[in-house]
């Protein structure tokens, strides 16, 4: 009988030890594996590289790809034997969105092109998730603000020691950008919004670096953020300063207030716009407006208009060749020289239609934002940084296209900032567990009914 309970013991202090270095395991290759993931998200493989288009079918960067690739194997395979929940880490709202992008490739323009992005998005977000999952929060914060300071310095080098740093001509003539800062990457947008999020990181739930050094590197950062002339990343910053500050104080037991104000302050959105429809109407007419924005917009309405439903496939409306839609459209320096149409929504209703939009606005902003305002025990310097984060990829995505944008610098951070929020709204209590099983349970009720009509 004794040497049965020894043996008993001893498989369970096995099966112990094994989890612990499971454990053990896996948060070291997610360590490596999120250093690797932010180096590809923030500097990329082919870093020093011009980034106009020419109108050539977008093969991407294989090497990033297969990078990509590898993290997703490496997390997987760390796992052992990974338990539904490692292996089923993306929400649901997110998964039906990505498998909705999937369904769009079956009437893309270029099925292939599209698939291959689409699984790539794919790829992002299960990693992101997962690192997040095995990291937690503080260390991916932690990796991310590390990563955001050393790109810094690069770009800082870039600009003082190499030309390359700072913008020349483009399309072979003089262009607006040119004497405008990007240090290693390649378009001065980017730099913009990685400065805007070193400031949002830095600012706010900022415990690991001294209040001297927090500052030294926000004022480092908005004085490139300047240099860049990055109006999109310098807007969108005020904003997202401005709710992170805002939302210091709320408490989740308070969120009828706040919902009352959030009531109003969509109203009095409404009544401006409606104000001022005639000037922006002329700005969307002007072909010069926005930096060229206004040739832009108009011209993915007016694809919208006749594709509203399906759009042109997922990732099937720029930078596939002579097939690509724009080309039907215009045959002028948009269609020549645009990678996408700046401005992420936009680009969505004419890729994945109206309900992909719908889907994608509801995943990738609402219900986080839901979540985020009420959860009750978040705690209320992280509530600021995930909402000035969330605030500002939205606003962003305005005048820049990064939604479901495989792996681009603001869906990767809007990705990490849903991730810690579901981690940390899964764990707190909140109105948003009740509205969550209710959206489930309208969700299962008419698979139930159609079984049971079978």
């Amino acid at each position: 009988m004794a040497t049965t309970i020894t043996a008993v013991q001893q498989r369970r202090s096995g099966a112990a030890r094994s989890a612990v270095l499971r454990g053990r395991r896996r948060y070291i290759v997610a360590n490596i594996c999120f250093a690797v993931f932010m180096w590809l998200v923030l500097i990329g493989t082919s870093p020093v590289q011009e980034w106009a288009f020419r109108g050539k079918i977008g093969e991407g960067d294989a090497v990033n790809q297969v990078l990509h690739i590898v993290i997703f194997l490496a997390l997987l395979i760390a796992s052992g034997m990974p338990s539904k929940r490692e292996l089923f880490c993306i929400p649901l709202g997110l998964a039906i969105l990505l498998a909705y992008c999937f369904v769009t490739v079956s009437w893309a323009i270029e099925p292939s092109i599209s698939f291959r992005r689409a699984t790539l998005t794919a790829i992002v977000v299960w990693v992101t998730f997962r690192q997040v999952n095995d990291l937690g929060p503080d260390r991916a914060l932690k990796i991310a603000r590390y990563a955001l300071l050393i790109l810094l310095a690069i770009n800082y080098l870039m600009v003082f020691f190499s030309p390359y740093g700072i913008h020349s001509e483009v399309f072979g003539e003089v262009s607006s950008v040119v004497g405008d800062w990007r240090g290693i990457i390649p378009h001065k947008n980017v730099a913009g919004a990685a400065c805007a999020f070193t400031i949002l990181l830095f600012v706010f739930d900022n415990r690991q670096f001294p209040r001297v050094v927090s500052a030294l590197v926000v004022a480092a950062a908005a004085i490139f953020l300047y240099f860049t002339h990055s109006s999109t990343s310098e807007i969108s910053l005020a904003l997202a300063l401005v709710a992170g500050i805002a939302i210091r104080p709320y408490d989740a037991s308070y969120r009828v207030v706040l919902g009352i104000v959030l009531l109003i302050a969509a109203g009095l959105a409404i009544e401006i716009l409606l104000t001022n429809i005639t000037v922006l109407t002329d700005i969307l007419n002007d072909p010069g407006a926005l930096t060229g924005r206004g040739a832009i917009w108009p011209l993915l309405l007016e694809y919208a208009r006749d594709h509203l439903w399906t759009g042109a496939g997922f990732s099937s409306f720029w930078q596939i060749g002579a097939d690509s839609p724009i080309w039907t459209l215009t045959s002028g320096w948009v269609a020549i020289y645009a990678a996408h149409g700046h401005n992420g929504f936009l680009d969505l209703l004419v890729t994945i239609g109206l309900p992909g939009l719908i889907l994608a606005v509801i995943a990738l902003i609402v219900w986080p934002l839901i979540r985020l305002l009420l959860s009750q025990s978040i705690a209320k310097p992280r509530r600021s940084l995930l909402l000035a984060l969330i605030i500002f990829c939205t606003g962003h995505n305005l005048a820049e296209s990064s939604l479901l944008n495989a792996a681009s610098m603001t869906q990767v951070f809007l990705l990490i900032a849903i991730a810690i929020t579901y981690r940390h709204s899964n764990a707190s209590a909140g109105a948003h567990h009740g509205l969550r099983q209710r959206m489930t349970r309208l969700v299962r009720r008419p698979a139930r009914l159609s079984l049971s009509r079978r």
